[in-house]
């Protein structure tokens, strides 16, 4: 070994000597650093391997493969499926113990830092757990399969645990809306609550058909429970609330009629009114039993029979107010109507002789037979009213027949009497007329007297003769019987125009005369002082005296403007010769 250093030392200089140690120095770290990160890499791969290995024991093919074991010995037709599965995991069982053995020894040749060896065994083992992992996932959807039943029954089993404490906690935080039925309630609650424990023990023993016809049972409960939760509030508060305050109310009804003497014997008020509360109190019994069935259509039939008798009631009241109300002016109509015939058979007697009218023998013959049926309409009316025996509702209709039959009747009763009215209005409008003129004639022979005019034409005196004659030939007229209302009439327009015409005139004449005298007497204060006034009003005087009364108002009239123009106007508007003095 000297001999071979000191040959090296002879060949190699001093300084390549160093050159090579340091090489040599950095292969040997190269080589350690290879060598632990080789032991890195292989710990980290077997980390994988371990987190793989752990997920396939991580599948509960055991927990899985005990109840599908649990489930074969309940139903034939699984076992060969189960059997199969349960070869399979033994299967699966031995090769994850080969697996563990491998994963050690791996961990074993890494601890020594056999990296490359750790390897090689990592990576038949990778080969051999992805076979695995794949059988296992086969067996698992297997029993997967073959529990699908349980799976089905635990989410529906969840589902309804759910609503169950749902309408649970309603019945507890509501208590009170459901009144006597709460104490039932707490028995189907109890009840239901045993059922669920009991699908949880077939559950547990694998009996998945009896499980089933429990979820069944338990199922139809928890509906029965809801609707019993959803129809009981409301149904109390009609059969505890609602409807007894209605009973009470067509009770109050009831007695408010009586007391307005109602006849409601024939409703059966009390009696309809006892078989309702008695079909409540049913109601409440059967709604206290958790038992609903046909409660709604009792409670819907209380509800129909209470509005009828509200309605009958109101519909007997109503008609009794109606006949109250009116039938005094009914009969008072029909006494007019009674009153009425008299006066048009007496009125018809008196027409048909003056006037010669149509004969109404047979149609007044009709209207007695029509009156004498209105008449016993009314009695019987009367009777029926008095005993107070037979429903208002019934009175009102023979109520309403007799009024339609006297408004009918009288209708046709003014239509005769307006008949006969109408014939006997130019005879009395005749007799007013001949009234007036006869006044009129009066009072223009009066004008003419009380004024003593000078002179008056003889033409006046003819014209007021006239007058008299024809008020004298229209009374002729009325005397005479059959009346000639046409002669009647025309005589009568004539008579109206001729003295009405003649009245104006001699009012026009008295007037003037009046105007004269007051315009002499004014004109004499000035007599005396002036002679031409004197001699004018001497003339006026003179004109006045032979019945020339418009030259004497006009002579005078100029005389007066002479010493007060435009006082004329005042005389004349005002007729009064006062107005001259307060002039002057």
């Amino acid at each position: 070994m000297e001999n071979f250093i000191n040959n090296v030392k002879n060949v190699v200089s001093l300084d390549v000597l160093i050159y090579i140690v340091i090489a040599l120095v950095a292969i040997v770290i190269l080589t350690i650093i290879m060598m632990v990160l080789r032991q890195k890499q292989a710990r980290k791969q077997l980390d994988e391997l371990e987190l793989s290995y752990n997920s396939l024991k991580g599948i509960p093919l055991a927990f899985k493969l005990n109840k599908a074991v649990a489930l074969s010995r309940v139903n034939e037709e699984m076992s060969q499926r189960v059997e199969s599965c349960r070869t399979d995991f033994d299967n699966i069982q031995e090769q994850l113990k080969e697996c563990s053995v491998t994963l050690a020894e791996a961990d074993d040749l890494i601890y020594v830092h056999k990296a490359k060896a750790a390897k090689r065994r990592m990576e038949k083992l990778r080969e051999q757990m992805a076979e695995l992992e794949g059988v296992a996932k086969d067996v698992n959807q297997a029993l997967d399969s073959i529990l699908e039943q349980e799976n089905e029954q635990r989410v529906h089993i969840n589902k309804l645990k759910d609503d169950f404490r749902i309408i649970k906690r309603n019945i507890n935080e509501n208590r009170a809306s459901f009144s006597q039925s709460y104490e039932y309630l707490e028995m189907e609650i109890a009840g239901i609550e045993k059922m669920f424990s009991a699908f949880e023990e077939w559950m547990f023993a694998s009996e998945f058909n009896k499980a089933a016809d429990q979820q069944k049972e338990i199922r139809e409960s928890v509906a029965h429970l809801k609707e019993l939760v959803d129809v009981l509030p409301s149904m109390y508060e009609r059969a505890r609330g609602v409807l007894p305050r209605a009973i009470d109310e067509v009770g109050y009804q009831y007695a408010q009629a009586k007391n307005k003497g109602v006849y409601t014997e024939h409703l059966e008020v009390r009696k309809n009114l006892d078989i309702i509360s008695d079909m409540l109190k049913n109601d409440l019994n059967k709604l206290r039993n958790g038992n609903p069935k046909d409660v709604h259509e009792d409670l819907n039939d209380c509800e129909k029979r209470i509005s009828q008798l509200a309605e009958q009631l109101s519909r007997e009241e109503g008609a009794f107010d109606e006949v109250s109300d009116n039938v005094d002016i009914l009969f008072d109509t029909i006494r007019s109507i009674n009153m009425d015939v008299e006066a048009i058979e007496e009125l018809y007697n008196r027409v048909y002789e003056r006037f010669g009218f149509e004969n109404w023998t047979q149609r007044l013959q009709e209207v007695h037979e029509r009156l004498s049926v209105l008449n016993d309409m009314q009695r019987k009316l009367e009777a029926v009213i008095a005993q107070n025996k037979v429903p208002y509702s019934t009175i009102l209709i023979a109520y309403k027949e007799l009024e339609q039959s006297a408004a009918a009747f009288t209708n046709e009763v003014g239509e005769m009497k307006q008949k006969l009215d109408n014939a006997c209005s130019d005879e009395e409008r005749a007799k007013k007329q001949l009234i007036k003129l006869q006044l009129i004639v009066n009072e223009i022979r009066v004008k003419m007297s009380k004024h003593r005019l000078p002179s008056v034409s003889q033409k006046y005196e003819d014209d007021l003769h006239k007058g008299e004659i024809m008020i004298k030939d229209i009374q002729v007229i009325l005397d005479n019987s059959p009346l000639d209302v046409k002669r009647l009439n025309a005589e009568l327009r004539s008579a109206i125009d001729y003295i009405y015409t003649l009245y104006n005139s001699v009012n026009n004449l008295v007037g003037m005369a009046i105007m004269v005298e007051n315009t002499i007497v004014f004109g004499n204060r000035y007599r005396s002082s002036f002679p031409d006034i004197d001699s004018e009003l001497t003339r006026a005087e003179l004109c006045f005296r032979n019945g020339q009364y418009t030259k004497a108002l006009k002579i005078g009239i100029q005389c007066i403007e002479k010493m007060h123009p435009g006082a004329y106007e005042k005389l004349i508007n005002k007729k009064d010769p006062s107005i001259l003095n307060a002039g002057e």
